[in-house]
């Protein structure tokens, strides 16, 4: 993931950099928000990383940060997704910011609060004890509910219709594969592949025991690469190139350790 633009972002009266990547997302320096909260980055970088729905939203970039020499460097430096900086900031202790920012947390905590049960109260009430909750509400807050219950059924029919694109788009993958004469892994190969990404990944739940699900962070990792939707599409052409990709991130992580054998072995096609 790259940079392409840097934009102003004002947080509690601070300036941040706000990056835009290539992949579309807007990402903030986590470090530099906590400096500026007076929390502890490694605390709250560990808190996040424990964190199920946090975790997946850090992100490390190279960006310019500029010395006390006033000389610009790139540097690794950890984000945060601005699409979930809320929902960290609502599990924030606010007993550990800096004191004249503690009122500000604490409403926010509140407000994120309620926001959160007018999004998913559909999901908890019948429809006849939600019509009856907002008999006796004002006309103004009423509306809101009914706003926030449409979008959340219409949040529901977007996960469904992803779901079904993501296996539609799978099956025009393989079908346009086809129509080109592709072949693709066979039943042999893909046993490898399997059995290498376990033994991967098996080593990097131990070494990496906050990472939630090492297998399927492989698994991802793969289809971004080679730009399938399934293991099952990769091209025979590319087996090489994927175990080779397997292996040097074994390698990279576990330096000291010798690549097990799976990683350099070929398996030619069937006939």
């Amino acid at each position: 993931m790259k940079i392409i633009d840097q934009l102003p972002f004002e947080f509690y009266g601070s300036t941040f950099e706000l990056y835009y990547t290539d992949e579309r997302k807007l990402l903030l320096p986590l470090r530099n928000l906590c400096e500026s909260l007076e929390l502890d980055f490694s605390s709250q970088l560990r808190r996040i990383k424990d964190d199920e729905g946090l975790e997946d939203i850090l992100y490390t970039l190279r960006a310019p940060v500029v010395q006390k020499n006033g000389v610009a460097q790139e540097r690794e430096i950890t984000c945060i997704s601005l699409q979930r900086l809320p929902y960290w900031l609502g599990s924030v202790d606010s007993k550990r910011v800096k004191p004249e920012l503690k009122e500000k947390v604490i409403r926010f905590k509140r407000e994120l609060a309620d926001v959160a049960w007018a999004a998913f109260r559909s999901q908890i009430l019948p429809e006849d004890m939600l019509a009856e909750f907002d008999a006796t509400l004002p006309p103004a807050e009423k509306e809101y509910n009914k706003l926030m219950d449409q979008a959340a059924a219409l949040r529901q029919q977007v996960g469904e219709h992803g779901s079904r694109l993501g296996k539609v788009e799978g099956r025009v993958a393989a079908l346009e594969a086809r129509l080109v004469g592709t072949d693709f892994i066979n039943h042999v190969q893909a046993r490898q592949y399997l059995d290498a990404v376990g033994i991967l990944g098996d080593m990097l739940k131990e070494r990496k025991s906050k990472m939630a699900s090492p297998y399927a962070v492989i698994h991802n990792s793969i289809k971004q690469e080679f730009g399938v939707p399934s293991y099952q599409l990769i091209p025979e052409n590319k087996f090489s190139d994927v175990m080779n990709y397997l292996a040097k991130w074994w390698k990279r992580e576990a330096a000291e350790m010798e690549l097990p054998q799976i990683f350099t072995v070929r398996q030619d096609r069937l006939l």
